[in-house]
């Protein structure tokens, strides 16, 4: 008979909204934090709007965290309806990309270590399987949706990247890349635009109206170290990418294969760590990636906290850190809500919300 697993491996997930917390904490806590809020830094490049969520802050800083509200997602009520989940698969068996059905946000697409990519909904229906490896030793990594061209494009661990329409229909699965698609983005301006990322340290740019194969590639942009992500600007005129090590770089549509910009920064990758991956605000050239503290990285400090940092996408110049004391997790994923004036963060099994309103009234 097989070991009953033990209940800590049983976790749900929590969405946490940390307040302001009045414990005493002692003088190492407190240290690295008062270094931090005197530090003397250089300011933005530009001024944001009024309504960004960072706007008039005058230099680096850690803001507090957020007002307080914890919740376990399969036991919390929307007025009468429960909150939609969706359903485990097992050890082994994460999801490794998502994202919601343009044409219906009652459904979304999942690529998986269980080697699938498919269109299911929130009670678990599987209601089309667009790939599928039907081996342990092949899965999926990487998933992009277009709503325009009705496209789906997603990346495997050995290099292939597969292209099929919205019906299921496979256009082509080639071998583009000599190690694992670790991220796949179509612009969202050009949606034959194509960016693949890949651990075989390059990121490649692809016209889908020309790809004959591995070698029709229209830019190939080395990197030092394998590459986490790579994601276009909401204008698409602009790509970030994100290594595996201490570089994040922007490229410009003006010149793809010659980066406009490096920022140094620690997210070192490690086997047990989710991807770091650097984001895009959706409003403004503004960068939010989550910092793993470095002991060799050349300005690492003690006691460095691990912030989420905002960068000016233009000087490459620290705008901003957030930090919450009760979640000092690495931040892996931010995510920005549409208007740009709410940040999700994604720490381990939490998932933790800054907003717009709370920053305003903390400063």
């Amino acid at each position: 008979m097989a070991p009953k697993k033990r209940p800590e491996t049983q976790k749900t997930s929590e969405i946490v909204l940390r307040p302001r917390n009045k414990r005493s904490r002692s003088p190492r806590e407190l240290e690295p934090e008062a270094k931090k809020l005197c530090a003397k830094g250089s300011g933005p490049s530009r001024r944001c709007d009024s309504d960004c969520l960072w706007a008039g802050l005058a230099g680096p800083q850690i803001l507090p965290p957020c007002r307080s509200i914890i919740r376990t997602l399969h036991q919390h009520k929307l007025g009468r309806a429960s909150w939609p989940s969706v359903q485990q698969i097992g050890a082994g068996g994460s999801i490794t990309g998502l994202k919601f059905n343009p044409l219906n946000t009652n459904q979304f697409y999942a690529s998986s270590m269980e080697g699938t990519t498919r269109l299911q909904d929130f009670k678990g229906n599987i209601l089309r399987v667009f790939a599928s490896s039907d081996t342990i030793n092949i899965w999926f990594c990487s998933l992009d949706v277009s709503a325009s061209s009705r496209m789906v494009v997603t990346g495997d661990n050995v290099g292939n990247v597969i292209l099929l329409n919205m019906d299921g229909k496979e256009l082509w699965n080639l071998r583009m890349h000599k190690k694992k698609v670790t991220h796949v983005a179509l612009n969202p301006c050009c949606d034959w635009f194509l960016a693949t990322a890949s651990v075989d340290q390059t990121v490649k740019i692809w016209d889908l109206r020309q790809v004959r194969g591995k070698a029709s590639f229209l830019y190939s942009l080395p990197h030092r170290h394998p590459v986490n992500a790579a994601c276009f600007s909401s204008d698409g005129a602009r790509l970030l990418t994100t290594d595996q090590k201490s570089e994040i770089r922007v490229y410009s549509a003006s010149q793809w294969d010659c980066p406009l910009g490096l920022i140094r920064h620690p997210h070192r990758h490690f086997q047990h760590l989710t991807p770091i991956k650097a984001a895009w605000h959706p409003r403004y050239n503004l960068i939010v990636v989550g910092r793993y503290p470095d002991p060799n990285f050349k300005s690492c400090t003690p006691y460095e906290l691990r912030t989420i940092d905002v960068f000016d996408g233009n000087s490459g110049k620290m705008m901003c850190q957030l930090y919450d004391p009760e979640s000092s997790g690495i931040s892996s994923l931010n995510e920005f809500n549409p208007m740009g004036d709410t940040l999700a963060s994604a720490m381990g099994y939490h998932v933790l919300i800054w907003s717009q309103e709370e920053a305003r009234t903390r400063k």
